[in-house]
């Protein structure tokens, strides 16, 4: 049986930003005097691996390797999405939700709850915010390990979906700590980089994310890289191990996106001609390569790909109903 203390823990197949505000936000409610744990569920990439080192806090996290007990308390960060859920909502207690994404949250509570979604660059950003809000100070690994997190999931602040919270963060951040963040970023991208560990279908799950368009279930993996020379190498079997994620989970829509940190773009793998003519619709800025499609300008699978695609698989089913 699950311990009963807080459990707090993200979205499935976890990137650094997810554990790193899991470990942030642990470390911040044992301050405030609750009995808290991080927990993870799914494999580790190597950035969020290498940012636990840089940190010194590979020990904070847990993988969740059992069903928790009935009425097992639980924060959720970084997700609101039932799909998104690493266990089973009917079993849990819901005692907070720390988020960054739109709201779409399916979780119900028995009393009030504490619900924080702002729209800002990564979930470590609202840890650190919680933290001087409350007037506590946090660790300096776990300062760390969040800057890990704002650097990851804003590209270096070159991503859409930076918010000068996250720049105010990253300076503060980098003269206490000395550190130097084109190097950090550099550091983690490269880690992020070496897939030289998994299996294809790994890869494809190393940071997926299903949603509900409208009745559709739609998986969207990416892969972030500074190689994307070593990715296309394997593309045919990242195909193979898409379309087999995609009849397992019976999903209507699958993607694939290989997301070119430094070229500032995406290459989405097509499956099928429909989810082709989704992506066509959708989006005007594209370039197509042999069976995929290129997308310009786009890196952000949260404020670029998932919204824009929803609207243009709303829209097709839509006509197709006419």
């Amino acid at each position: 049986m699950m311990s009963q203390k807080l459990m707090v823990i993200g979205h499935l197949n976890p990137d650094t930003d997810t554990i790193a505000s899991s470990i942030g936000l642990t470390e911040l409610l044992q301050k405030e005097g609750r009995e808290a744990q991080a927990f993870k569920k799914g494999n580790l990439n190597n950035e969020s691996i290498w940012a636990l080192k840089f940190s010194g806090l590979e020990a904070n996290i847990s993988e969740l390797v059992e069903e928790q007990s009935e009425n097992q308390e639980v924060f959720f960060v970084d997700f609101n999405e039932e799909s998104q859920s690493p266990i089973n909502k009917e079993a849990i207690k819901l005692r907070g939700l720390l988020d960054h994404h739109k709201f779409a949250c399916n979780f119900k509570t028995e009393d009030p709850t504490m619900i924080r979604i702002e729209p800002v660059g990564s979930t470590s950003t609202l840890v650190l915010k919680m933290g001087k809000e409350k007037g506590i100070e946090l660790a300096a690994p776990v300062k760390k390990l969040l800057l890990c997190g704002i650097i990851s999931d804003t590209l270096n602040l070159t991503s859409p979906t930076t918010t000068e919270e996250e720049r105010k963060w990253v300076e503060e951040l980098k003269n206490e700590l000395a550190v130097d963040i084109d190097e950090l970023a550099e550091d983690l991208f490269e880690a992020k980089s070496d897939l030289s560990a998994f299996t294809p279908e790994e890869i494809v799950r190393l940071d997926w994310k299903n949603f509900d368009f409208d009745g559709l279930k739609v998986g969207i993996g990416v892969v972030e890289t500074v190689k994307p020379e070593s990715v296309k190498k394997i593309e045919a079997d990242l195909r193979v191990a898409l379309s087999k994620i995609k009849e397992a989970e019976g999903l209507d829509f699958a993607y694939l996106g290989i997301v070119d940190i430094l070229a500032n773009k995406t290459e989405m793998i097509i499956l099928s001609e429909e989810e082709r003519n989704a992506v066509m619709s959708s989006f005007s800025d594209l370039v197509i390569v042999g069976d995929n499609l290129v997308l310009r300008g786009v890196v952000s699978r949260k404020k670029q790909i998932a919204p824009i695609l929803e609207a243009g698989i709303k829209e097709m089913k839509r006509e197709n109903i006419k």
